[in-house]
């Protein structure tokens, strides 16, 4: 295929109706990596803070932030749960705070995938450029057929605004499902899991899915950021699973802008300054939320002596034209 000039790697395919994961498109999510395999690319943004060191050994880069100075092959990650397409309705809006809602769809097809991967939703009969979104919850072992999700209202965002609108419910929605690399990882060691904003979601559904396998004896520390006690949600449901985790389950919010004054005795500050040397030694780290919680978290971790490699993350990109 032709592409244009100066057009990147993943729009070009795009616009050439090739199935092409990715999700931001700026370079903030690793979502379009994949291998280069011949050719010469210009790189728009430096990619070692996104890829691992051995994708960059293996010549992987980001479609979205590649432009092709001659003929380029790529190859494309193996996902064995990608190309899942079907419809929906969205059923039921339920608020968890002022501006976080979990939403449900009830689709015509089961999805399947794993704790922790997104779906890429498009609201049919609009012109909404179609969004992504973590699934909230584990996966049945035969797939779900209703699906959730945490949405935060963006301002000016077109997709989640249409999604918390009441207006909107029974509509349909297309759903493509499975993307993303974020999921739990095999081993013994403790899981630190942080989340920012409705980045809760990937994290309640690895932590679920968890409980049903080996993993439910790794010690959890769940860390939760937010800016006041009224930005806090499902911690009912964090408690519950709390109870079913057979191993040490420590949960710790931390608030930024709790007032002063207030009732509140828990954690203040940045999520980030909560981690320390106890709580990242010899530990696997989940991240999930906006990228500069994810980028701070990933300097502190491995300031402690966490492995840059036992490091994953999922960067929620606030897009207010979607």
């Amino acid at each position: 295929m032709v592409l244009a000039k100066n057009e990147t790697v993943l729009n070009g395919a795009l616009r050439h109706g090739v199935a092409f994961p990715h999700s931001c498109k700026v370079g903030g999510c690793a979502a379009c990596k994949c291998r280069l395999v011949s050719g010469q690319v210009r790189e728009l943004t430096d990619k070692s803070y996104l890829l691992s060191r051995e994708e960059i050994r293996d010549n992987f880069i980001l479609g979205c932030q590649s432009i092709p100075l001659s003929d380029v092959t790529v190859e494309l990650p193996v996902n064995p749960l990608a190309n899942q397409h079907t419809t929906g309705t969205l059923t039921r809006q339920m608020m968890l705070t002022h501006d976080i809602a979990e939403i449900f769809l009830t689709l015509d097809d089961p999805v399947r995938y794993l704790p922790g991967q997104h779906a890429s939703l498009r609201a049919l009969y609009t012109e909404i450029p179609a969004r992504c979104y973590s699934f909230a919850h584990r996966c049945a072992e035969d797939g779900n057929r209703e699906i959730c999700f945490f949405v935060r209202r963006v301002p000016n965002g077109l997709f989640s605004n249409w999604l918390l609108d009441p207006a909107s419910l029974n509509q349909r929605v297309a759903v493509e499902a499975s993307l993303g690399d974020f999921h739990l990882r095999p081993g013994d060691s403790a899981l630190v899991c942080m989340a920012g904003g409705s980045g809760l979601s990937p994290l309640i559904a690895l932590l679920e899915g968890a409980c049903d396998t080996e993993a439910v004896n790794r010690p959890v520390y769940l860390l939760m950021g937010a800016r006041s006690q009224r930005d806090l949600y499902y911690t009912d449901e964090i408690r519950a699973l709390q109870q079913r985790w057979r191993a040490p389950f420590t949960f710790l919010p931390v608030l930024s802008e709790e007032p002063a004054d207030s009732d509140w005795s828990g954690l203040r500050g940045w999520v980030t300054d909560a981690l320390t040397p106890e709580i990242t030694a010899n530990a696997q780290g989940y991240l999930c939320g906006p990228p500069p919680m994810i980028d701070v978290a990933i300097e502190r971790m491995t300031a402690l002596g966490m492995d840059r490699e036992a490091i994953f993350f999922d960067k929620f990109s606030d897009q207010t034209a979607r």
